[in-house]
């Protein structure tokens, strides 16, 4: 069955609605401002790992001064004002496996980002939001914010102390591997996160700690024949310890190790059963060049998920983080990611799953003013307790045309194909997006 559609929303915005029409008309290709995804962790990952600086840099990573946005200076800060306009199409609205419907969608999204000037010691805060409006589905409409602020306290050296809140809302839709099974509508997802790290570097050593709180809130989500399916028993709070040690052995090689530990307080304990329980992480590797051209970050490990109640078992496995960045000239760069964790999943019956991702991407500077990318994406999610496997496939290009430092336009195209094996199926589609997003900074 097929949700009706909603005469107030459309009236809410006719003007972006009118414009998203008219470009994919008009263009009949496009994308997103950002790459559409196989799956999105609702936790990051802790603290970021990164490759060595040197003056070796991927397509994406090298400055364009003549062309980046210089901001608008306010006192102490530079503030930098931006929106992104983007009209668009699906070929499967509702992730359906058989009679798929089409429809457009636009997409506002606008942004402040501000950093200070200061020599030591830094403050940098933002203020975004992303909504969506569909033409003739407004169950699939959503408004999604993000709000945060963080700071540096620089002590002496390489030590210094980062402290940071965050509070937004992202949703989670077909495309993810938790998307509930028969959902017409993406899940509102509201965050609220706080942490501070710290840093202390001796020479060559640089150790690392980190305390993260994160509550997860979950709203529910209509069902394709009009139901409410309840998302309550997914609220919780993560509460994670990490803990990382560095040792350059040279500008260009390091050794590291990591632990990371969370700990899960499910607010619901009698829905199905309590997912609460605590989860341990250890990775261990190196970051090194293979030659001049080629970058790499390679981390392999054991993971834990332990749960506290009796007869669901640990979820346990190698644990593996990879990066491999291969400058083929200046002007063109393949990288490939490698990444395996655990996920608590979203469905009945099933405490969580282990999540196996292999990712590539090429970047090539055809013009200064003009970069082509392409990606594609591949992730097997193994689902514990109950009969069930996902394979979820994406491949997508698209080009950055900066005009000028106050004008991007951005058109691409990505296609996206989830499947489901074993008794308890999930949800199997494909889908096709396109569309065009013009970005307008300062």
């Amino acid at each position: 069955m097929r949700p009706a559609m909603s005469i107030s929303a459309r009236m809410a915005a006719p003007w972006l609605l009118t414009a998203g029409t008219l470009l994919i008309a008009a263009l009949t290709v496009g994308a997103p401002t950002a790459h559409a995804q196989v799956s999105r962790a609702v936790l990051d990952t802790g603290i970021p790992f990164d490759l060595p600086q040197t003056d070796r840099v991927t397509v994406l990573q090298r400055p364009h001064p003549e062309i980046d946005p210089l901001g608008v200076r306010a006192g102490a800060f530079l503030v930098f004002p931006q929106v992104d306009v983007s009209a668009n199409a699906t070929s499967n609205v509702f992730g359906a496996t058989n009679d798929a419907v089409s429809d457009a969608y636009a997409i506002v999204a606008p942004r402040l980002d501000a950093r200070s000037t200061w020599s030591r010691h830094q403050l940098l805060g933002h203020v975004r939001g992303n909504f969506r409006r569909f033409l003739d589905y407004s169950i699939k409409n959503e408004d999604g914010y993000d709000v945060g602020i963080e700071s540096r306290l620089d002590i002496v050296g390489e030590s210094n102390l980062r402290a940071a809140v965050n509070a937004d809302r992202i949703y989670i839709n077909q495309l993810s591997g938790d998307f509930p099974r028969f959902a017409a509508a993406s899940v509102p997802l509201d965050r609220q996160v706080a942490s501070l790290r710290g840093t202390y570097g001796l020479n060559r050593l640089q150790l690392m700690g980190d305390v993260n709180v994160t509550r997860l809130d979950y709203s529910d989500t209509r069902a394709l024949d009009g139901t409410m399916i309840d998302q309550d028993y997914l609220d919780r709070t993560a509460t994670r310890l990490t803990a990382r040690a560095e040792y350059n052995i040279s500008p260009v090689t390091s050794l590291f190790v990591q632990g990371v530990y969370t700990l899960h307080d499910y607010k619901v304990v009698n829905f199905d059963f309590d997912r609460s329980g605590d989860e341990l992480r250890v990775v261990g590797g190196a970051a090194f060049d293979v030659t001049p051209l080629i970058r790499t970050r390679l981390g392999v490990g054991y993971l834990t998920r332990h749960y506290d109640t009796a007869g669901v078992s640990t979820l346990s496995g190698l644990a593996f983080d990879a990066q491999v960045d291969y400058l083929v000239t200046q002007l063109t760069t393949i990288s490939v990611s490698a990444r395996r964790d655990v996920r608590d999943a979203i469905v009945q019956g099933s405490p969580g799953y282990t999540a196996s991702r292999l990712a590539a991407e090429i970047d090539h500077e055809l013009l200064r003013s003009l970069i082509l990318v392409g990606r594609v994406d591949l992730e097997r999610d193994d689902f514990s307790r109950i009969d069930r496997d996902d394979t979820l496939f994406h491949v997508g290009a698209s080009a950055v045309y900066t005009l000028n430092r106050s004008m991007v336009l951005t058109p691409s195209i990505d296609y996206s194909n989830r499947d489901s094996g074993g008794a308890q199926l999930g949800q199997r589609f494909n889908e096709v997006r396109a569309g065009l997003s013009l970005t307008l900074r300062r």
